[in-house]
């Protein structure tokens, strides 16, 4: 399976020059006009210069373009028309070069795998299970370009700082991996746009100066550090849909088997009712939306605008709005416990992101927003190797209630 783009020269013929598209724009702005943005001049790319070349059979404007092309592939850190550059541009251009490197070879061709996901449903999380043989051989495949990447990456700063006599040191080798959950997440919620988030997260990094030394640092980003180059709604949407893969699914796709997990007695004395006086009946694994989901929560009816409480200290991660769960808000613990509170009434303006919070605390209102058909609270307990666990099991250990008797086997 072919999953690298093969580089192509295509050369194109406009139907101005840019020479006579750069004149225009001198006699619009002449006569007081203001120019479209789309007609001013560009700067030069391995494109517009084959272009040139086709159009006036200039080959200084062709090997120009080949040059560039290895420019863009990260090859190259600057082209024979930069002039004459100081080290600290020089090692700038070097780190930028080698972040393109890694670009280049993340540049990967989904159309041949992408036929793989037949019959495939991209907003249904129990479609990446039913194809996590296929997910697993895209995380190898991005796996194995992070590491071409990394090599062409080492191979231009080591050029370039042989060439200005400035040391430069590694510390490590580069050891950035993903899983298929990780793998099915990003795709979640990038699409085919996955692999420019994981390449902007896999660019090395450095330490230090012209002077001294500058260090190369591999990076070792979290999940949530990869998805956070994406829009605020792409980083909720993959943490959502990486938790849930984690909880339900076992390595090879098929559906986990229910386990209960025991806290300990110094914990469960850290623990109290979000909505004190509410019925906490057991709705783990239950379907939901139209048997596509399994419920990883407990739900609390309420009437409507109750106070909701946080049930720990902690310290508030998220607010926002998604389509599943509505207007939330998740707190983490000082046990490093996250605590989701989900259809609230309003995005809640009781606390703010990074704001620390005592247990008690109100922190919004019951509403029901999102997937809810009736006023309640969602909560749903995740553990610090990002598993859903079920609060049912919590709260019955730590004597919290009223509990409706657990009807299941």
């Amino acid at each position: 399976m072919t999953f690298f783009r093969k580089k192509r020269i295509v050369t194109f013929l406009l139907s101005a020059l840019i020479l006579a598209s750069t004149a225009s724009v001198r006699g619009s702005l002449a006569a007081g006009n203001t120019p479209d943005p789309s007609d001013l001049p560009q700067e030069p790319t391995a494109k517009t210069e084959l272009q040139a070349a086709a159009e006036g059979g200039a080959e200084a404007n062709a090997a120009f373009a080949a040059e560039l092309i290895r420019y863009e592939e990260g090859v190259l850190s600057g082209t024979s028309r930069d002039g004459t550059k100081t080290k600290y541009q020089i090692v700038d251009d070097s780190f930028l070069a080698a972040g393109r490197a890694v670009s280049a070879a993340l540049s990967l061709d989904f159309s041949e795998w992408s036929d793989l996901l037949k019959p495939f449903e991209p907003t249904v999380y129990d479609s990446y299970a039913q194809h996590a043989k296929d997910f697993s051989v895209l995380a190898q495949r991005v796996d194995e370009a992070i590491q071409l990447g990394s090599v062409a990456a080492m191979n231009v700063l080591s050029r370039d700082f042989r060439g200005i006599n400035v040391p430069l040191f590694a510390n490590g080798q580069q050891n950035f991996q993903l899983n298929w959950r990780e793998c099915a997440a990003l795709y979640y919620a990038f699409g085919d746009d996955m692999t420019a988030v994981v390449a902007k997260a896999a660019a090395p990094k450095r330490l230090g100066d012209i002077f001294i030394g500058v260090t190369l640092n591999w990076p070792d980003p979290s999940f949530d550090e990869i998805a956070s180059a994406g829009t605020r709604e792409q980083l909720m949407e993959a943490r959502f849909a990486l938790t849930y893969l984690n909880t339900v699914y076992n390595d090879d796709g098929s559906v986990a088997e229910v386990e209960h997990f025991t806290y300990s007695e110094d914990y469960l004395k850290t623990v109290a009712h979000p909505l004190p006086g509410g019925t906490i009946k057991n709705g783990w694994y239950d379907p939901r939306s139209h048997h596509t989901r399994l419920h990883t929560g407990t739900d609390i009816l309420a009437k409507k605008q109750t106070p909701i409480l946080s049930a720990t200290d902690g310290v508030v991660l998220y607010i926002g709005y998604m389509p599943i769960p509505g207007n939330f808000v998740i707190i983490r613990d000082p046990s490093g416990y996250e605590y989701h509170y989900y259809h609230m009434f309003e995005i809640t303006t009781f606390v703010t992101e990074d704001q620390h919070v005592k247990q008690g605390q109100q922190i919004g209102r019951v509403g029901s927003t999102g997937n809810s058909v009736a006023y309640h609270l969602h909560v749903g307990v995740v553990s610090p190797d990002n598993r859903y666990l079920n609060p049912y099991d919590l709260f019955v250990q730590a004597g919290i209630g009223p509990i409706q008797p657990d009807k299941t086997p």
